[in-house]
């Protein structure tokens, strides 16, 4: 039996290898050939065309795109640049050092383009999969250590740094490729989550910046599920640091995630730890048992979005890349 095994492979094996042979060579010589600089140039001028219709448009460059392996691309110096939110302040600029993706040659062989993708930066890791099938496109990000203070569109948009660890998932589907129709679902955790500088926090107030200690956030958790292009956060919450905050809310999923609408509502408490560290924390959160009201509170809209357990509140509107932050209403 195993003598027949061995001829039949001797006559078949010649007639196989040497087309297995051939389609490696083609691959091979595809993969030096290639015109990369052509694809850089077609992948940035479709991302910019697309971004034109943004109410916030962002800017696409990448320095070099090149092979990785056999059926990957490499791209190195991948610039996203953001308008600034106020007239005379500069762009604010994400950089990604290094981002790899490749395509499944056996989802092309059915018409399908299914992309894995790798994207090194702000000292984690962010990988995922893209799937195309023509009628329906699904994607699944995945965040592993992603340090927020090196995300600059962060503080350019709430007007002071945040530093912590970003980690968790977003799985979606997008019926006929489209956002607005979008299922699926995010879990997202920042760990260790700090405002302000290594020694200190600068926010905005009515009479001006107003300088403090540094806030410790502590873990934070965002939940939430995605029905038809309506996105229901289930959960925010921050817990083990000097404020406690819970919220909850939609998000309104665009084609262009920086347009997509927000509807949040967000509720914070500084802890009276942090009230007493010094004579400004004092003035601004008031010390416990003071009967005068808080520099904070002087605000009419700030004074009426309190509530009875001492929580202010706030409501989260406008897009994603400029989201517009106001007092809410208070209550029981």
């Amino acid at each position: 039996m195993m003598d027949k095994w061995k001829e039949r492979l001797k006559r078949l094996g010649p007639k196989l290898g040497y087309p297995v042979f051939y389609l490696f060579c083609l691959v091979i010589f595809i993969s030096w050939t290639f015109p990369y600089e052509k694809l850089r140039d077609r992948i940035v001028t479709t991302f910019n065309a697309q971004q034109r219709t943004s109410a916030q448009p962002q800017e696409l460059q990448i320095d070099e795109l090149d092979s990785s392996f056999l059926t990957g691309v490499k791209m190195t110096g991948v610039r996203l640049i953001t308008p600034p939110n106020e007239a005379g302040k500069a762009p604010s600029v994400l950089t990604i050092e290094t981002a790899r993706a490749r395509i499944s040659l056996l989802g092309l062989l059915v018409g399908n383009k299914n992309v894995s993708f790798s994207v090194d930066a702000f000292d984690g890791t962010i990988k995922g999969t893209f799937e195309d099938n023509g009628k329906s496109r699904a994607v699944d990000i995945n965040f592993d250590g992603v340090e927020m203070a090196r995300i600059d569109t962060i503080s350019a948009n709430i007007g002071f740094p945040l530093d912590g660890k970003l980690f968790g998932n977003i799985t979606l589907d997008l019926p006929e490729g489209k956002a607005s129709k979008g299922n699926g679902v995010i879990a997202l955790e920042l760990r260790e989550l700090n405002a302000g500088t290594a020694k200190e926090l600068t926010i905005k107030t009515p009479m001006g910046p107003f300088t403090l200690p540094r806030l410790k956030i502590g873990n934070v958790q965002i939940n939430g599920e995605a029905k038809d292009g309506n996105l229901k956060i289930t959960k925010v919450s921050a817990s083990g640091g000097d404020v406690d905050v819970t919220g909850d809310g939609k998000v309104q999923m665009r084609e262009v995630a920086s347009d997509a609408h927000l509807d949040v509502n967000l509720k914070f408490k500084i802890n009276d730890a942090y009230r007493t560290k010094n004579d400004k924390t004092k003035l601004l959160f008031g010390a416990p048992g003071q009967k005068d009201k808080p520099m904070l509170e002087m605000d009419p809209k700030m004074g009426k979005s309190k509530t009875s357990d001492g929580f202010y509140t706030l409501k989260v509107g406008g897009s994603l890349a400029r989201p517009d932050v106001a007092p809410g209403r208070g209550g029981s």
